[in-house]
């Protein structure tokens, strides 16, 4: 076949929307245009970012590509991070081995050691030739849930909760505590709580600084505060679980966690249960995860409370 002319180009203001719907049918975490600018603000000054779309030449979005050293605030150490999507009537015309050498190029010029990307199970055959030839290896899998929160059996929440207070654990609405130290202890529970993740051995970051994620918390257009719900012992934060709202109105669930030494008393469990009640009251239709294929603990807690697997 004689390659088809498409010109790329860096993504203009007004294109965005199309571009991140593109994108959206390909990757589980969705993002609308509000989110997306949020987004960036994240970003250490100066950092390198790569938003490119592909048109033909009628002006039909064909493709989207982007990389970015960051992720909500946090640097990358020696990674970045790149995507790409091609609609499904232009594929098989070289636009998606174009796509990926310009973020090739990015990486490259950025001095980073590693480049990762994502796709999904379904699209796992047909993206393998291309990331082989480019000389990507799996590194993990995630496994995808959806739960429908007004049709979980939530009884014994409030025996739970009772029985964590008799231990010492208070499960509180995050509003409800907000402060300066609540939000210093946030920031502290946070970050301990994504370190002590699973995580491939050459994963690295830097924390964001307190005032960035403090702002990627009670700033970002997606998150539901009246669903972000904390764990306390005394006045330390131990564990989180809250919601984002995704662009079809759905939400996804942000960061579920409890530090390590708080762990098998129960409290991810309550935690969840009361972010799935909320979001019952706030007539949420479907609640979307993902965790680590390998995160057992996890997924059985998510299929307790009435997750079921998607895909990979």
């Amino acid at each position: 076949m004689t390659a088809a002319p498409f010109s790329i180009r860096p993504v203009k203001a007004e294109e965005l929307k199309p571009w991140l719907d593109l994108a959206n049918q390909h990757r589980h975490w969705q993002e609308d245009v509000p989110g997306f600018r949020f987004e960036e603000t994240l970003r250490p000054p100066a950092e390198p970012t790569l938003q490119l779309g592909a048109w033909t030449a009628d002006g039909v979005l064909a493709g989207m590509a982007e990389a970015a050293l960051s992720e909500d605030g946090a640097p990358l150490i020696d990674r970045a991070q790149g995507f790409i999507a091609v609609a499904a009537a232009h594929r098989r015309q070289g636009l998606g081995s174009r796509l990926a050498a310009d973020v090739d190029r990015f990486a490259a010029t950025a001095g980073v050691r590693w480049l990762e990307t994502e796709t999904l199970e379904r699209e796992l055959a047909a993206s393998l030739p291309l990331l082989r030839k480019r000389g990507f290896t799996e590194l993990e899998r995630y496994q995808t849930s959806r739960q429908r929160p007004a049709a979980v059996n939530l009884g014994g929440l409030n025996e739970r909760r009772q029985r964590l207070r008799e231990g010492g654990i208070e499960t509180v609405a995050l509003p409800q505590i907000d402060g300066e130290r609540t939000r210093q202890e946030l920031y502290r529970c946070n970050t301990a709580i994504w370190r002590d993740m699973p995580h491939e051995a050459h994963v690295e970051w830097q924390d964001p600084p307190f005032e960035t994620f403090t702002r990627s918390i009670y700033e970002r257009p997606a998150v539901l505060l009246d669903s972000f719900f904390v764990a306390r012992d005394g006045d330390h934060i131990v564990g989180l679980s809250y919601l984002l709202r995704r662009p079809d109105g759905d939400a996804e669930v942000g960061d579920t966690g409890v530090l390590s030494s708080h762990r098998r008393r129960g409290i991810a469990r309550v935690l969840k249960m009361l972010v799935t009640r909320s979001a019952a009251q706030q007539g949420i239709p479907m609640v979307h995860t993902d965790n680590r294929a390998d995160n057992a603990g996890m997924l059985a807690i998510n299929r307790e409370l009435g997750f079921q697997p998607g895909e990979g």
